[in-house]
C-alpha cells in the first residue's frame, strides 16, 4: 500500500508540475507576442519574474514535502492560484475565443484527472476569476488592443498545448501502467497470504485466528462463565486401529472427524480439541444464547451427530471394514474458566474446571451411541429433549449425582 501510495503522489506532483510549467511558456509567449504593443514593459516583466518565482517555488516545495501538501490548507490555496493564473491566460487571451477556451480545457482536463474531487479548488478560481474580470472589464476591452497576438503567437500556444497533452497523455499512461501493476502484485500476494492464513487457522482455535485476521492483540486472559460442554468418543477404535491399514484407517477417521465438525459449526458450537478420535466441543462462549438454548443446541446437535454415525456406519461397512467403530457422548452444563490459556509465545484457547472434567467422566462412562447427560444439564433441556435415568451409574458417580441418558 505504501508502494502504490507513492505512485500516487509521484504521479500527482508530476502532472501538476507539467501543468505548472505550461502555464508559465504561455504567459512567456504572450508577453513576448505583446512585447511591441505594451506601455509598461516593466510591469510585463514584473509579471513574467512573478510567475517564474511562483512555480518554481511550488516546484520546490513539492520535491521537499513529497506532496504532503495534498491534504492540508495550504495545498488548496495552491490549487486555487493555479486556477487563478490560468484564469488570467484566458482573459488575456479573450480576443482568440477558441484559444482561450482550449488553455481553459487543457487546465480542467489536467486537473479533473489528476486531482480528482480537489480540483474543485483549481476550476472555482478559475471561472470566478474569468467572471470577475469580465465583470469589471478589468481593461477587457483595451487587452483586446493591447493583446493583439501574431498568428504565430497562437500557433505557438496551441502547439505548447498539444505537445503538453501529449507529453500528459504519455505519462498518465506510464503511471497507470505502474500503477496496476503494482495493484496486480499486491492482489497475489493477498491471495497466498490468504491462502497461508487458511492453512494455518487449521492448526488454530476459530477465536485465535479471527482475532489475528482481525489485527487483534491476543493475549493470555480467561473468565468464568456457566458453559455446556461436550465430549465425545470412537467406541473399539483402538482395536480397529490394529486390524486395519493405515490409508484405510486415516479415510476412516477422516471422514468421522469431518462429518461431526460440520455439525459442531452448524449448531454454534466451538470446537476446542481433537485428540485421536476424540472430540471436545463447549457451548457458551464466545457468543452464548443463554445458558438453556446453550444446553439445548449442545444436547440436539448431538443427536444430529448420532444420526450422522449411523449414516457413517453403513458407509464403512459397504467399503469393507468389519465391526465400524460408534462413539459415546457426554455433555455437562457448570461454571468454567473459558479464554487464552499458555503463554506470550503458545496460547490455546480452551476451557478449564470441574464442569469439564465431570463431562469427560460422563462420557467414559457412556456406551456405545449412547448420550449421557449431567443433572444440570438435564435440568435445563428435560422440556423440550425426552430423556430417562441412566441406570447403570458407576459407583462413585452415583453417589454424588444423577445422569440422564436421552432417549
Amino acid at each position: 500500500m505504501i508502494m502504490i501510495r507513492n505512485i500516487y503522489y509521484e504521479n500527482t506532483i508530476d502532472l501538476i508540475s507539467l501543468h505548472r510549467l505550461s502555464q508559465f511558456l504561455i504567459g512567456t509567449v504572450i508577453i513576448i507576442g505583446c512585447w511591441h504593443h505594451i506601455d509598461s514593459r516593466l510591469l510585463a516583466l514584473t509579471i513574467l519574474f512573478c510567475l517564474l518565482i511562483y512555480q518554481t517555488t511550488i516546484l520546490i516545495i513539492n520535491s521537499t514535502q513529497q506532496l504532503k501538501l495534498t491534504n492540508n490548507i495550504f495545498s488548496s490555496i495552491i490549487y486555487m492560484l493555479d486556477g487563478v493564473v490560468c484564469g488570467m491566460i484566458c482573459v488575456i487571451c479573450i480576443s482568440n475565443h477558441s484559444l482561450a477556451v482550449s488553455i481553459c480545457a487543457f487546465f480542467l482536463l489536467i486537473y479533473l484527472q489528476t486531482l480528482g474531487l480537489k480540483a474543485l479548488y483549481g476550476t472555482v478560481s478559475l471561472l470566478c476569476t474569468v467572471l470577475i474580470c469580465s465583470y469589471v472589464n478589468f481593461e477587457v476591452y483595451s487587452l483586446k488592443d493591447m493583446c493583439k497576438l501574431t498568428g504565430f503567437c497562437e500557433h505557438s500556444i496551441f502547439l505548447i498545448l498539444i505537445a503538453f497533452l501529449i507529453i500528459y497523455s504519455y505519462l498518465k499512461n506510464t503511471y497507470d501502467h505502474r500503477l496496476n501493476s503494482h495493484l496486480d502484485q499486491q492482489f497475489n500476494k493477498n491471495n497466498i497470504l490468504k491462502s497461508h492464513i487458511f492453512s494455518l487457522s487449521k492448526y488454530l482455535s476459530p477465536e485465535i485466528s479471527k482475532s489475528i485476521i482481525a489485527g487483534h492483540e491476543v493475549r493470555v486472559e480467561s473468565c468464568e462463565k456457566q458453559m455446556t460442554i461436550f465430549f465425545s468418543d470412537m467406541t473399539g477404535f483402538c482395536q480397529l486401529s490394529e486390524q486395519l491399514s493405515h490409508e484405510k484407517l486415516t479415510w476412516l477417521i477422516n471422514t468421522y472427524l469431518e462429518e461431526m465438525s460440520d455439525i459442531i459449526f452448524k449448531f454454534g458450537g466451538t470446537l476446542d480439541k481433537v485428540i485421536g478420535d476424540s472430540i471436545m466441543v463447549f457451548f457458551g462462549d464466545p457468543h452464548s444464547r443463554g445458558e438453556s438454548k446453550d444446553a439445548l443446541a449442545c444436547v440436539t446437535m448431538a443427536l444430529a451427530m448420532n444420526e450422522a454415525m449411523q449414516k457413517l456406519h453403513h458407509q464403512w461397512l459397504n467399503s469393507g471394514i468389519e465391526n465400524p467403530p460408534s462413539h459415546r457422548i457426554g455433555i455437562n452444563t457448570g461454571s468454567c474458566k473459558v479464554g487464552n490459556f499458555g503463554t506470550e509465545t503458545k496460547l490455546d484457547y480452551t476451557v478449564m474446571g470441574a464442569a469439564v472434567n465431570l463431562a469427560s467422566h460422563i462420557e467414559s462412562i457412556a456406551n456405545s451411541n449412547e448420550i449421557v447427560l449431567s443433572e444440570q444439564t438435564y435440568q435445563l433441556v428435560k422440556d423440550r429433549i425426552k430423556c430417562e435415568r441412566k441406570q447403570d451409574e458407576s459407583e462413585w458417580l452415583a453417589k454424588s449425582l444423577r445422569l440422564y441418558s436421552v432417549i
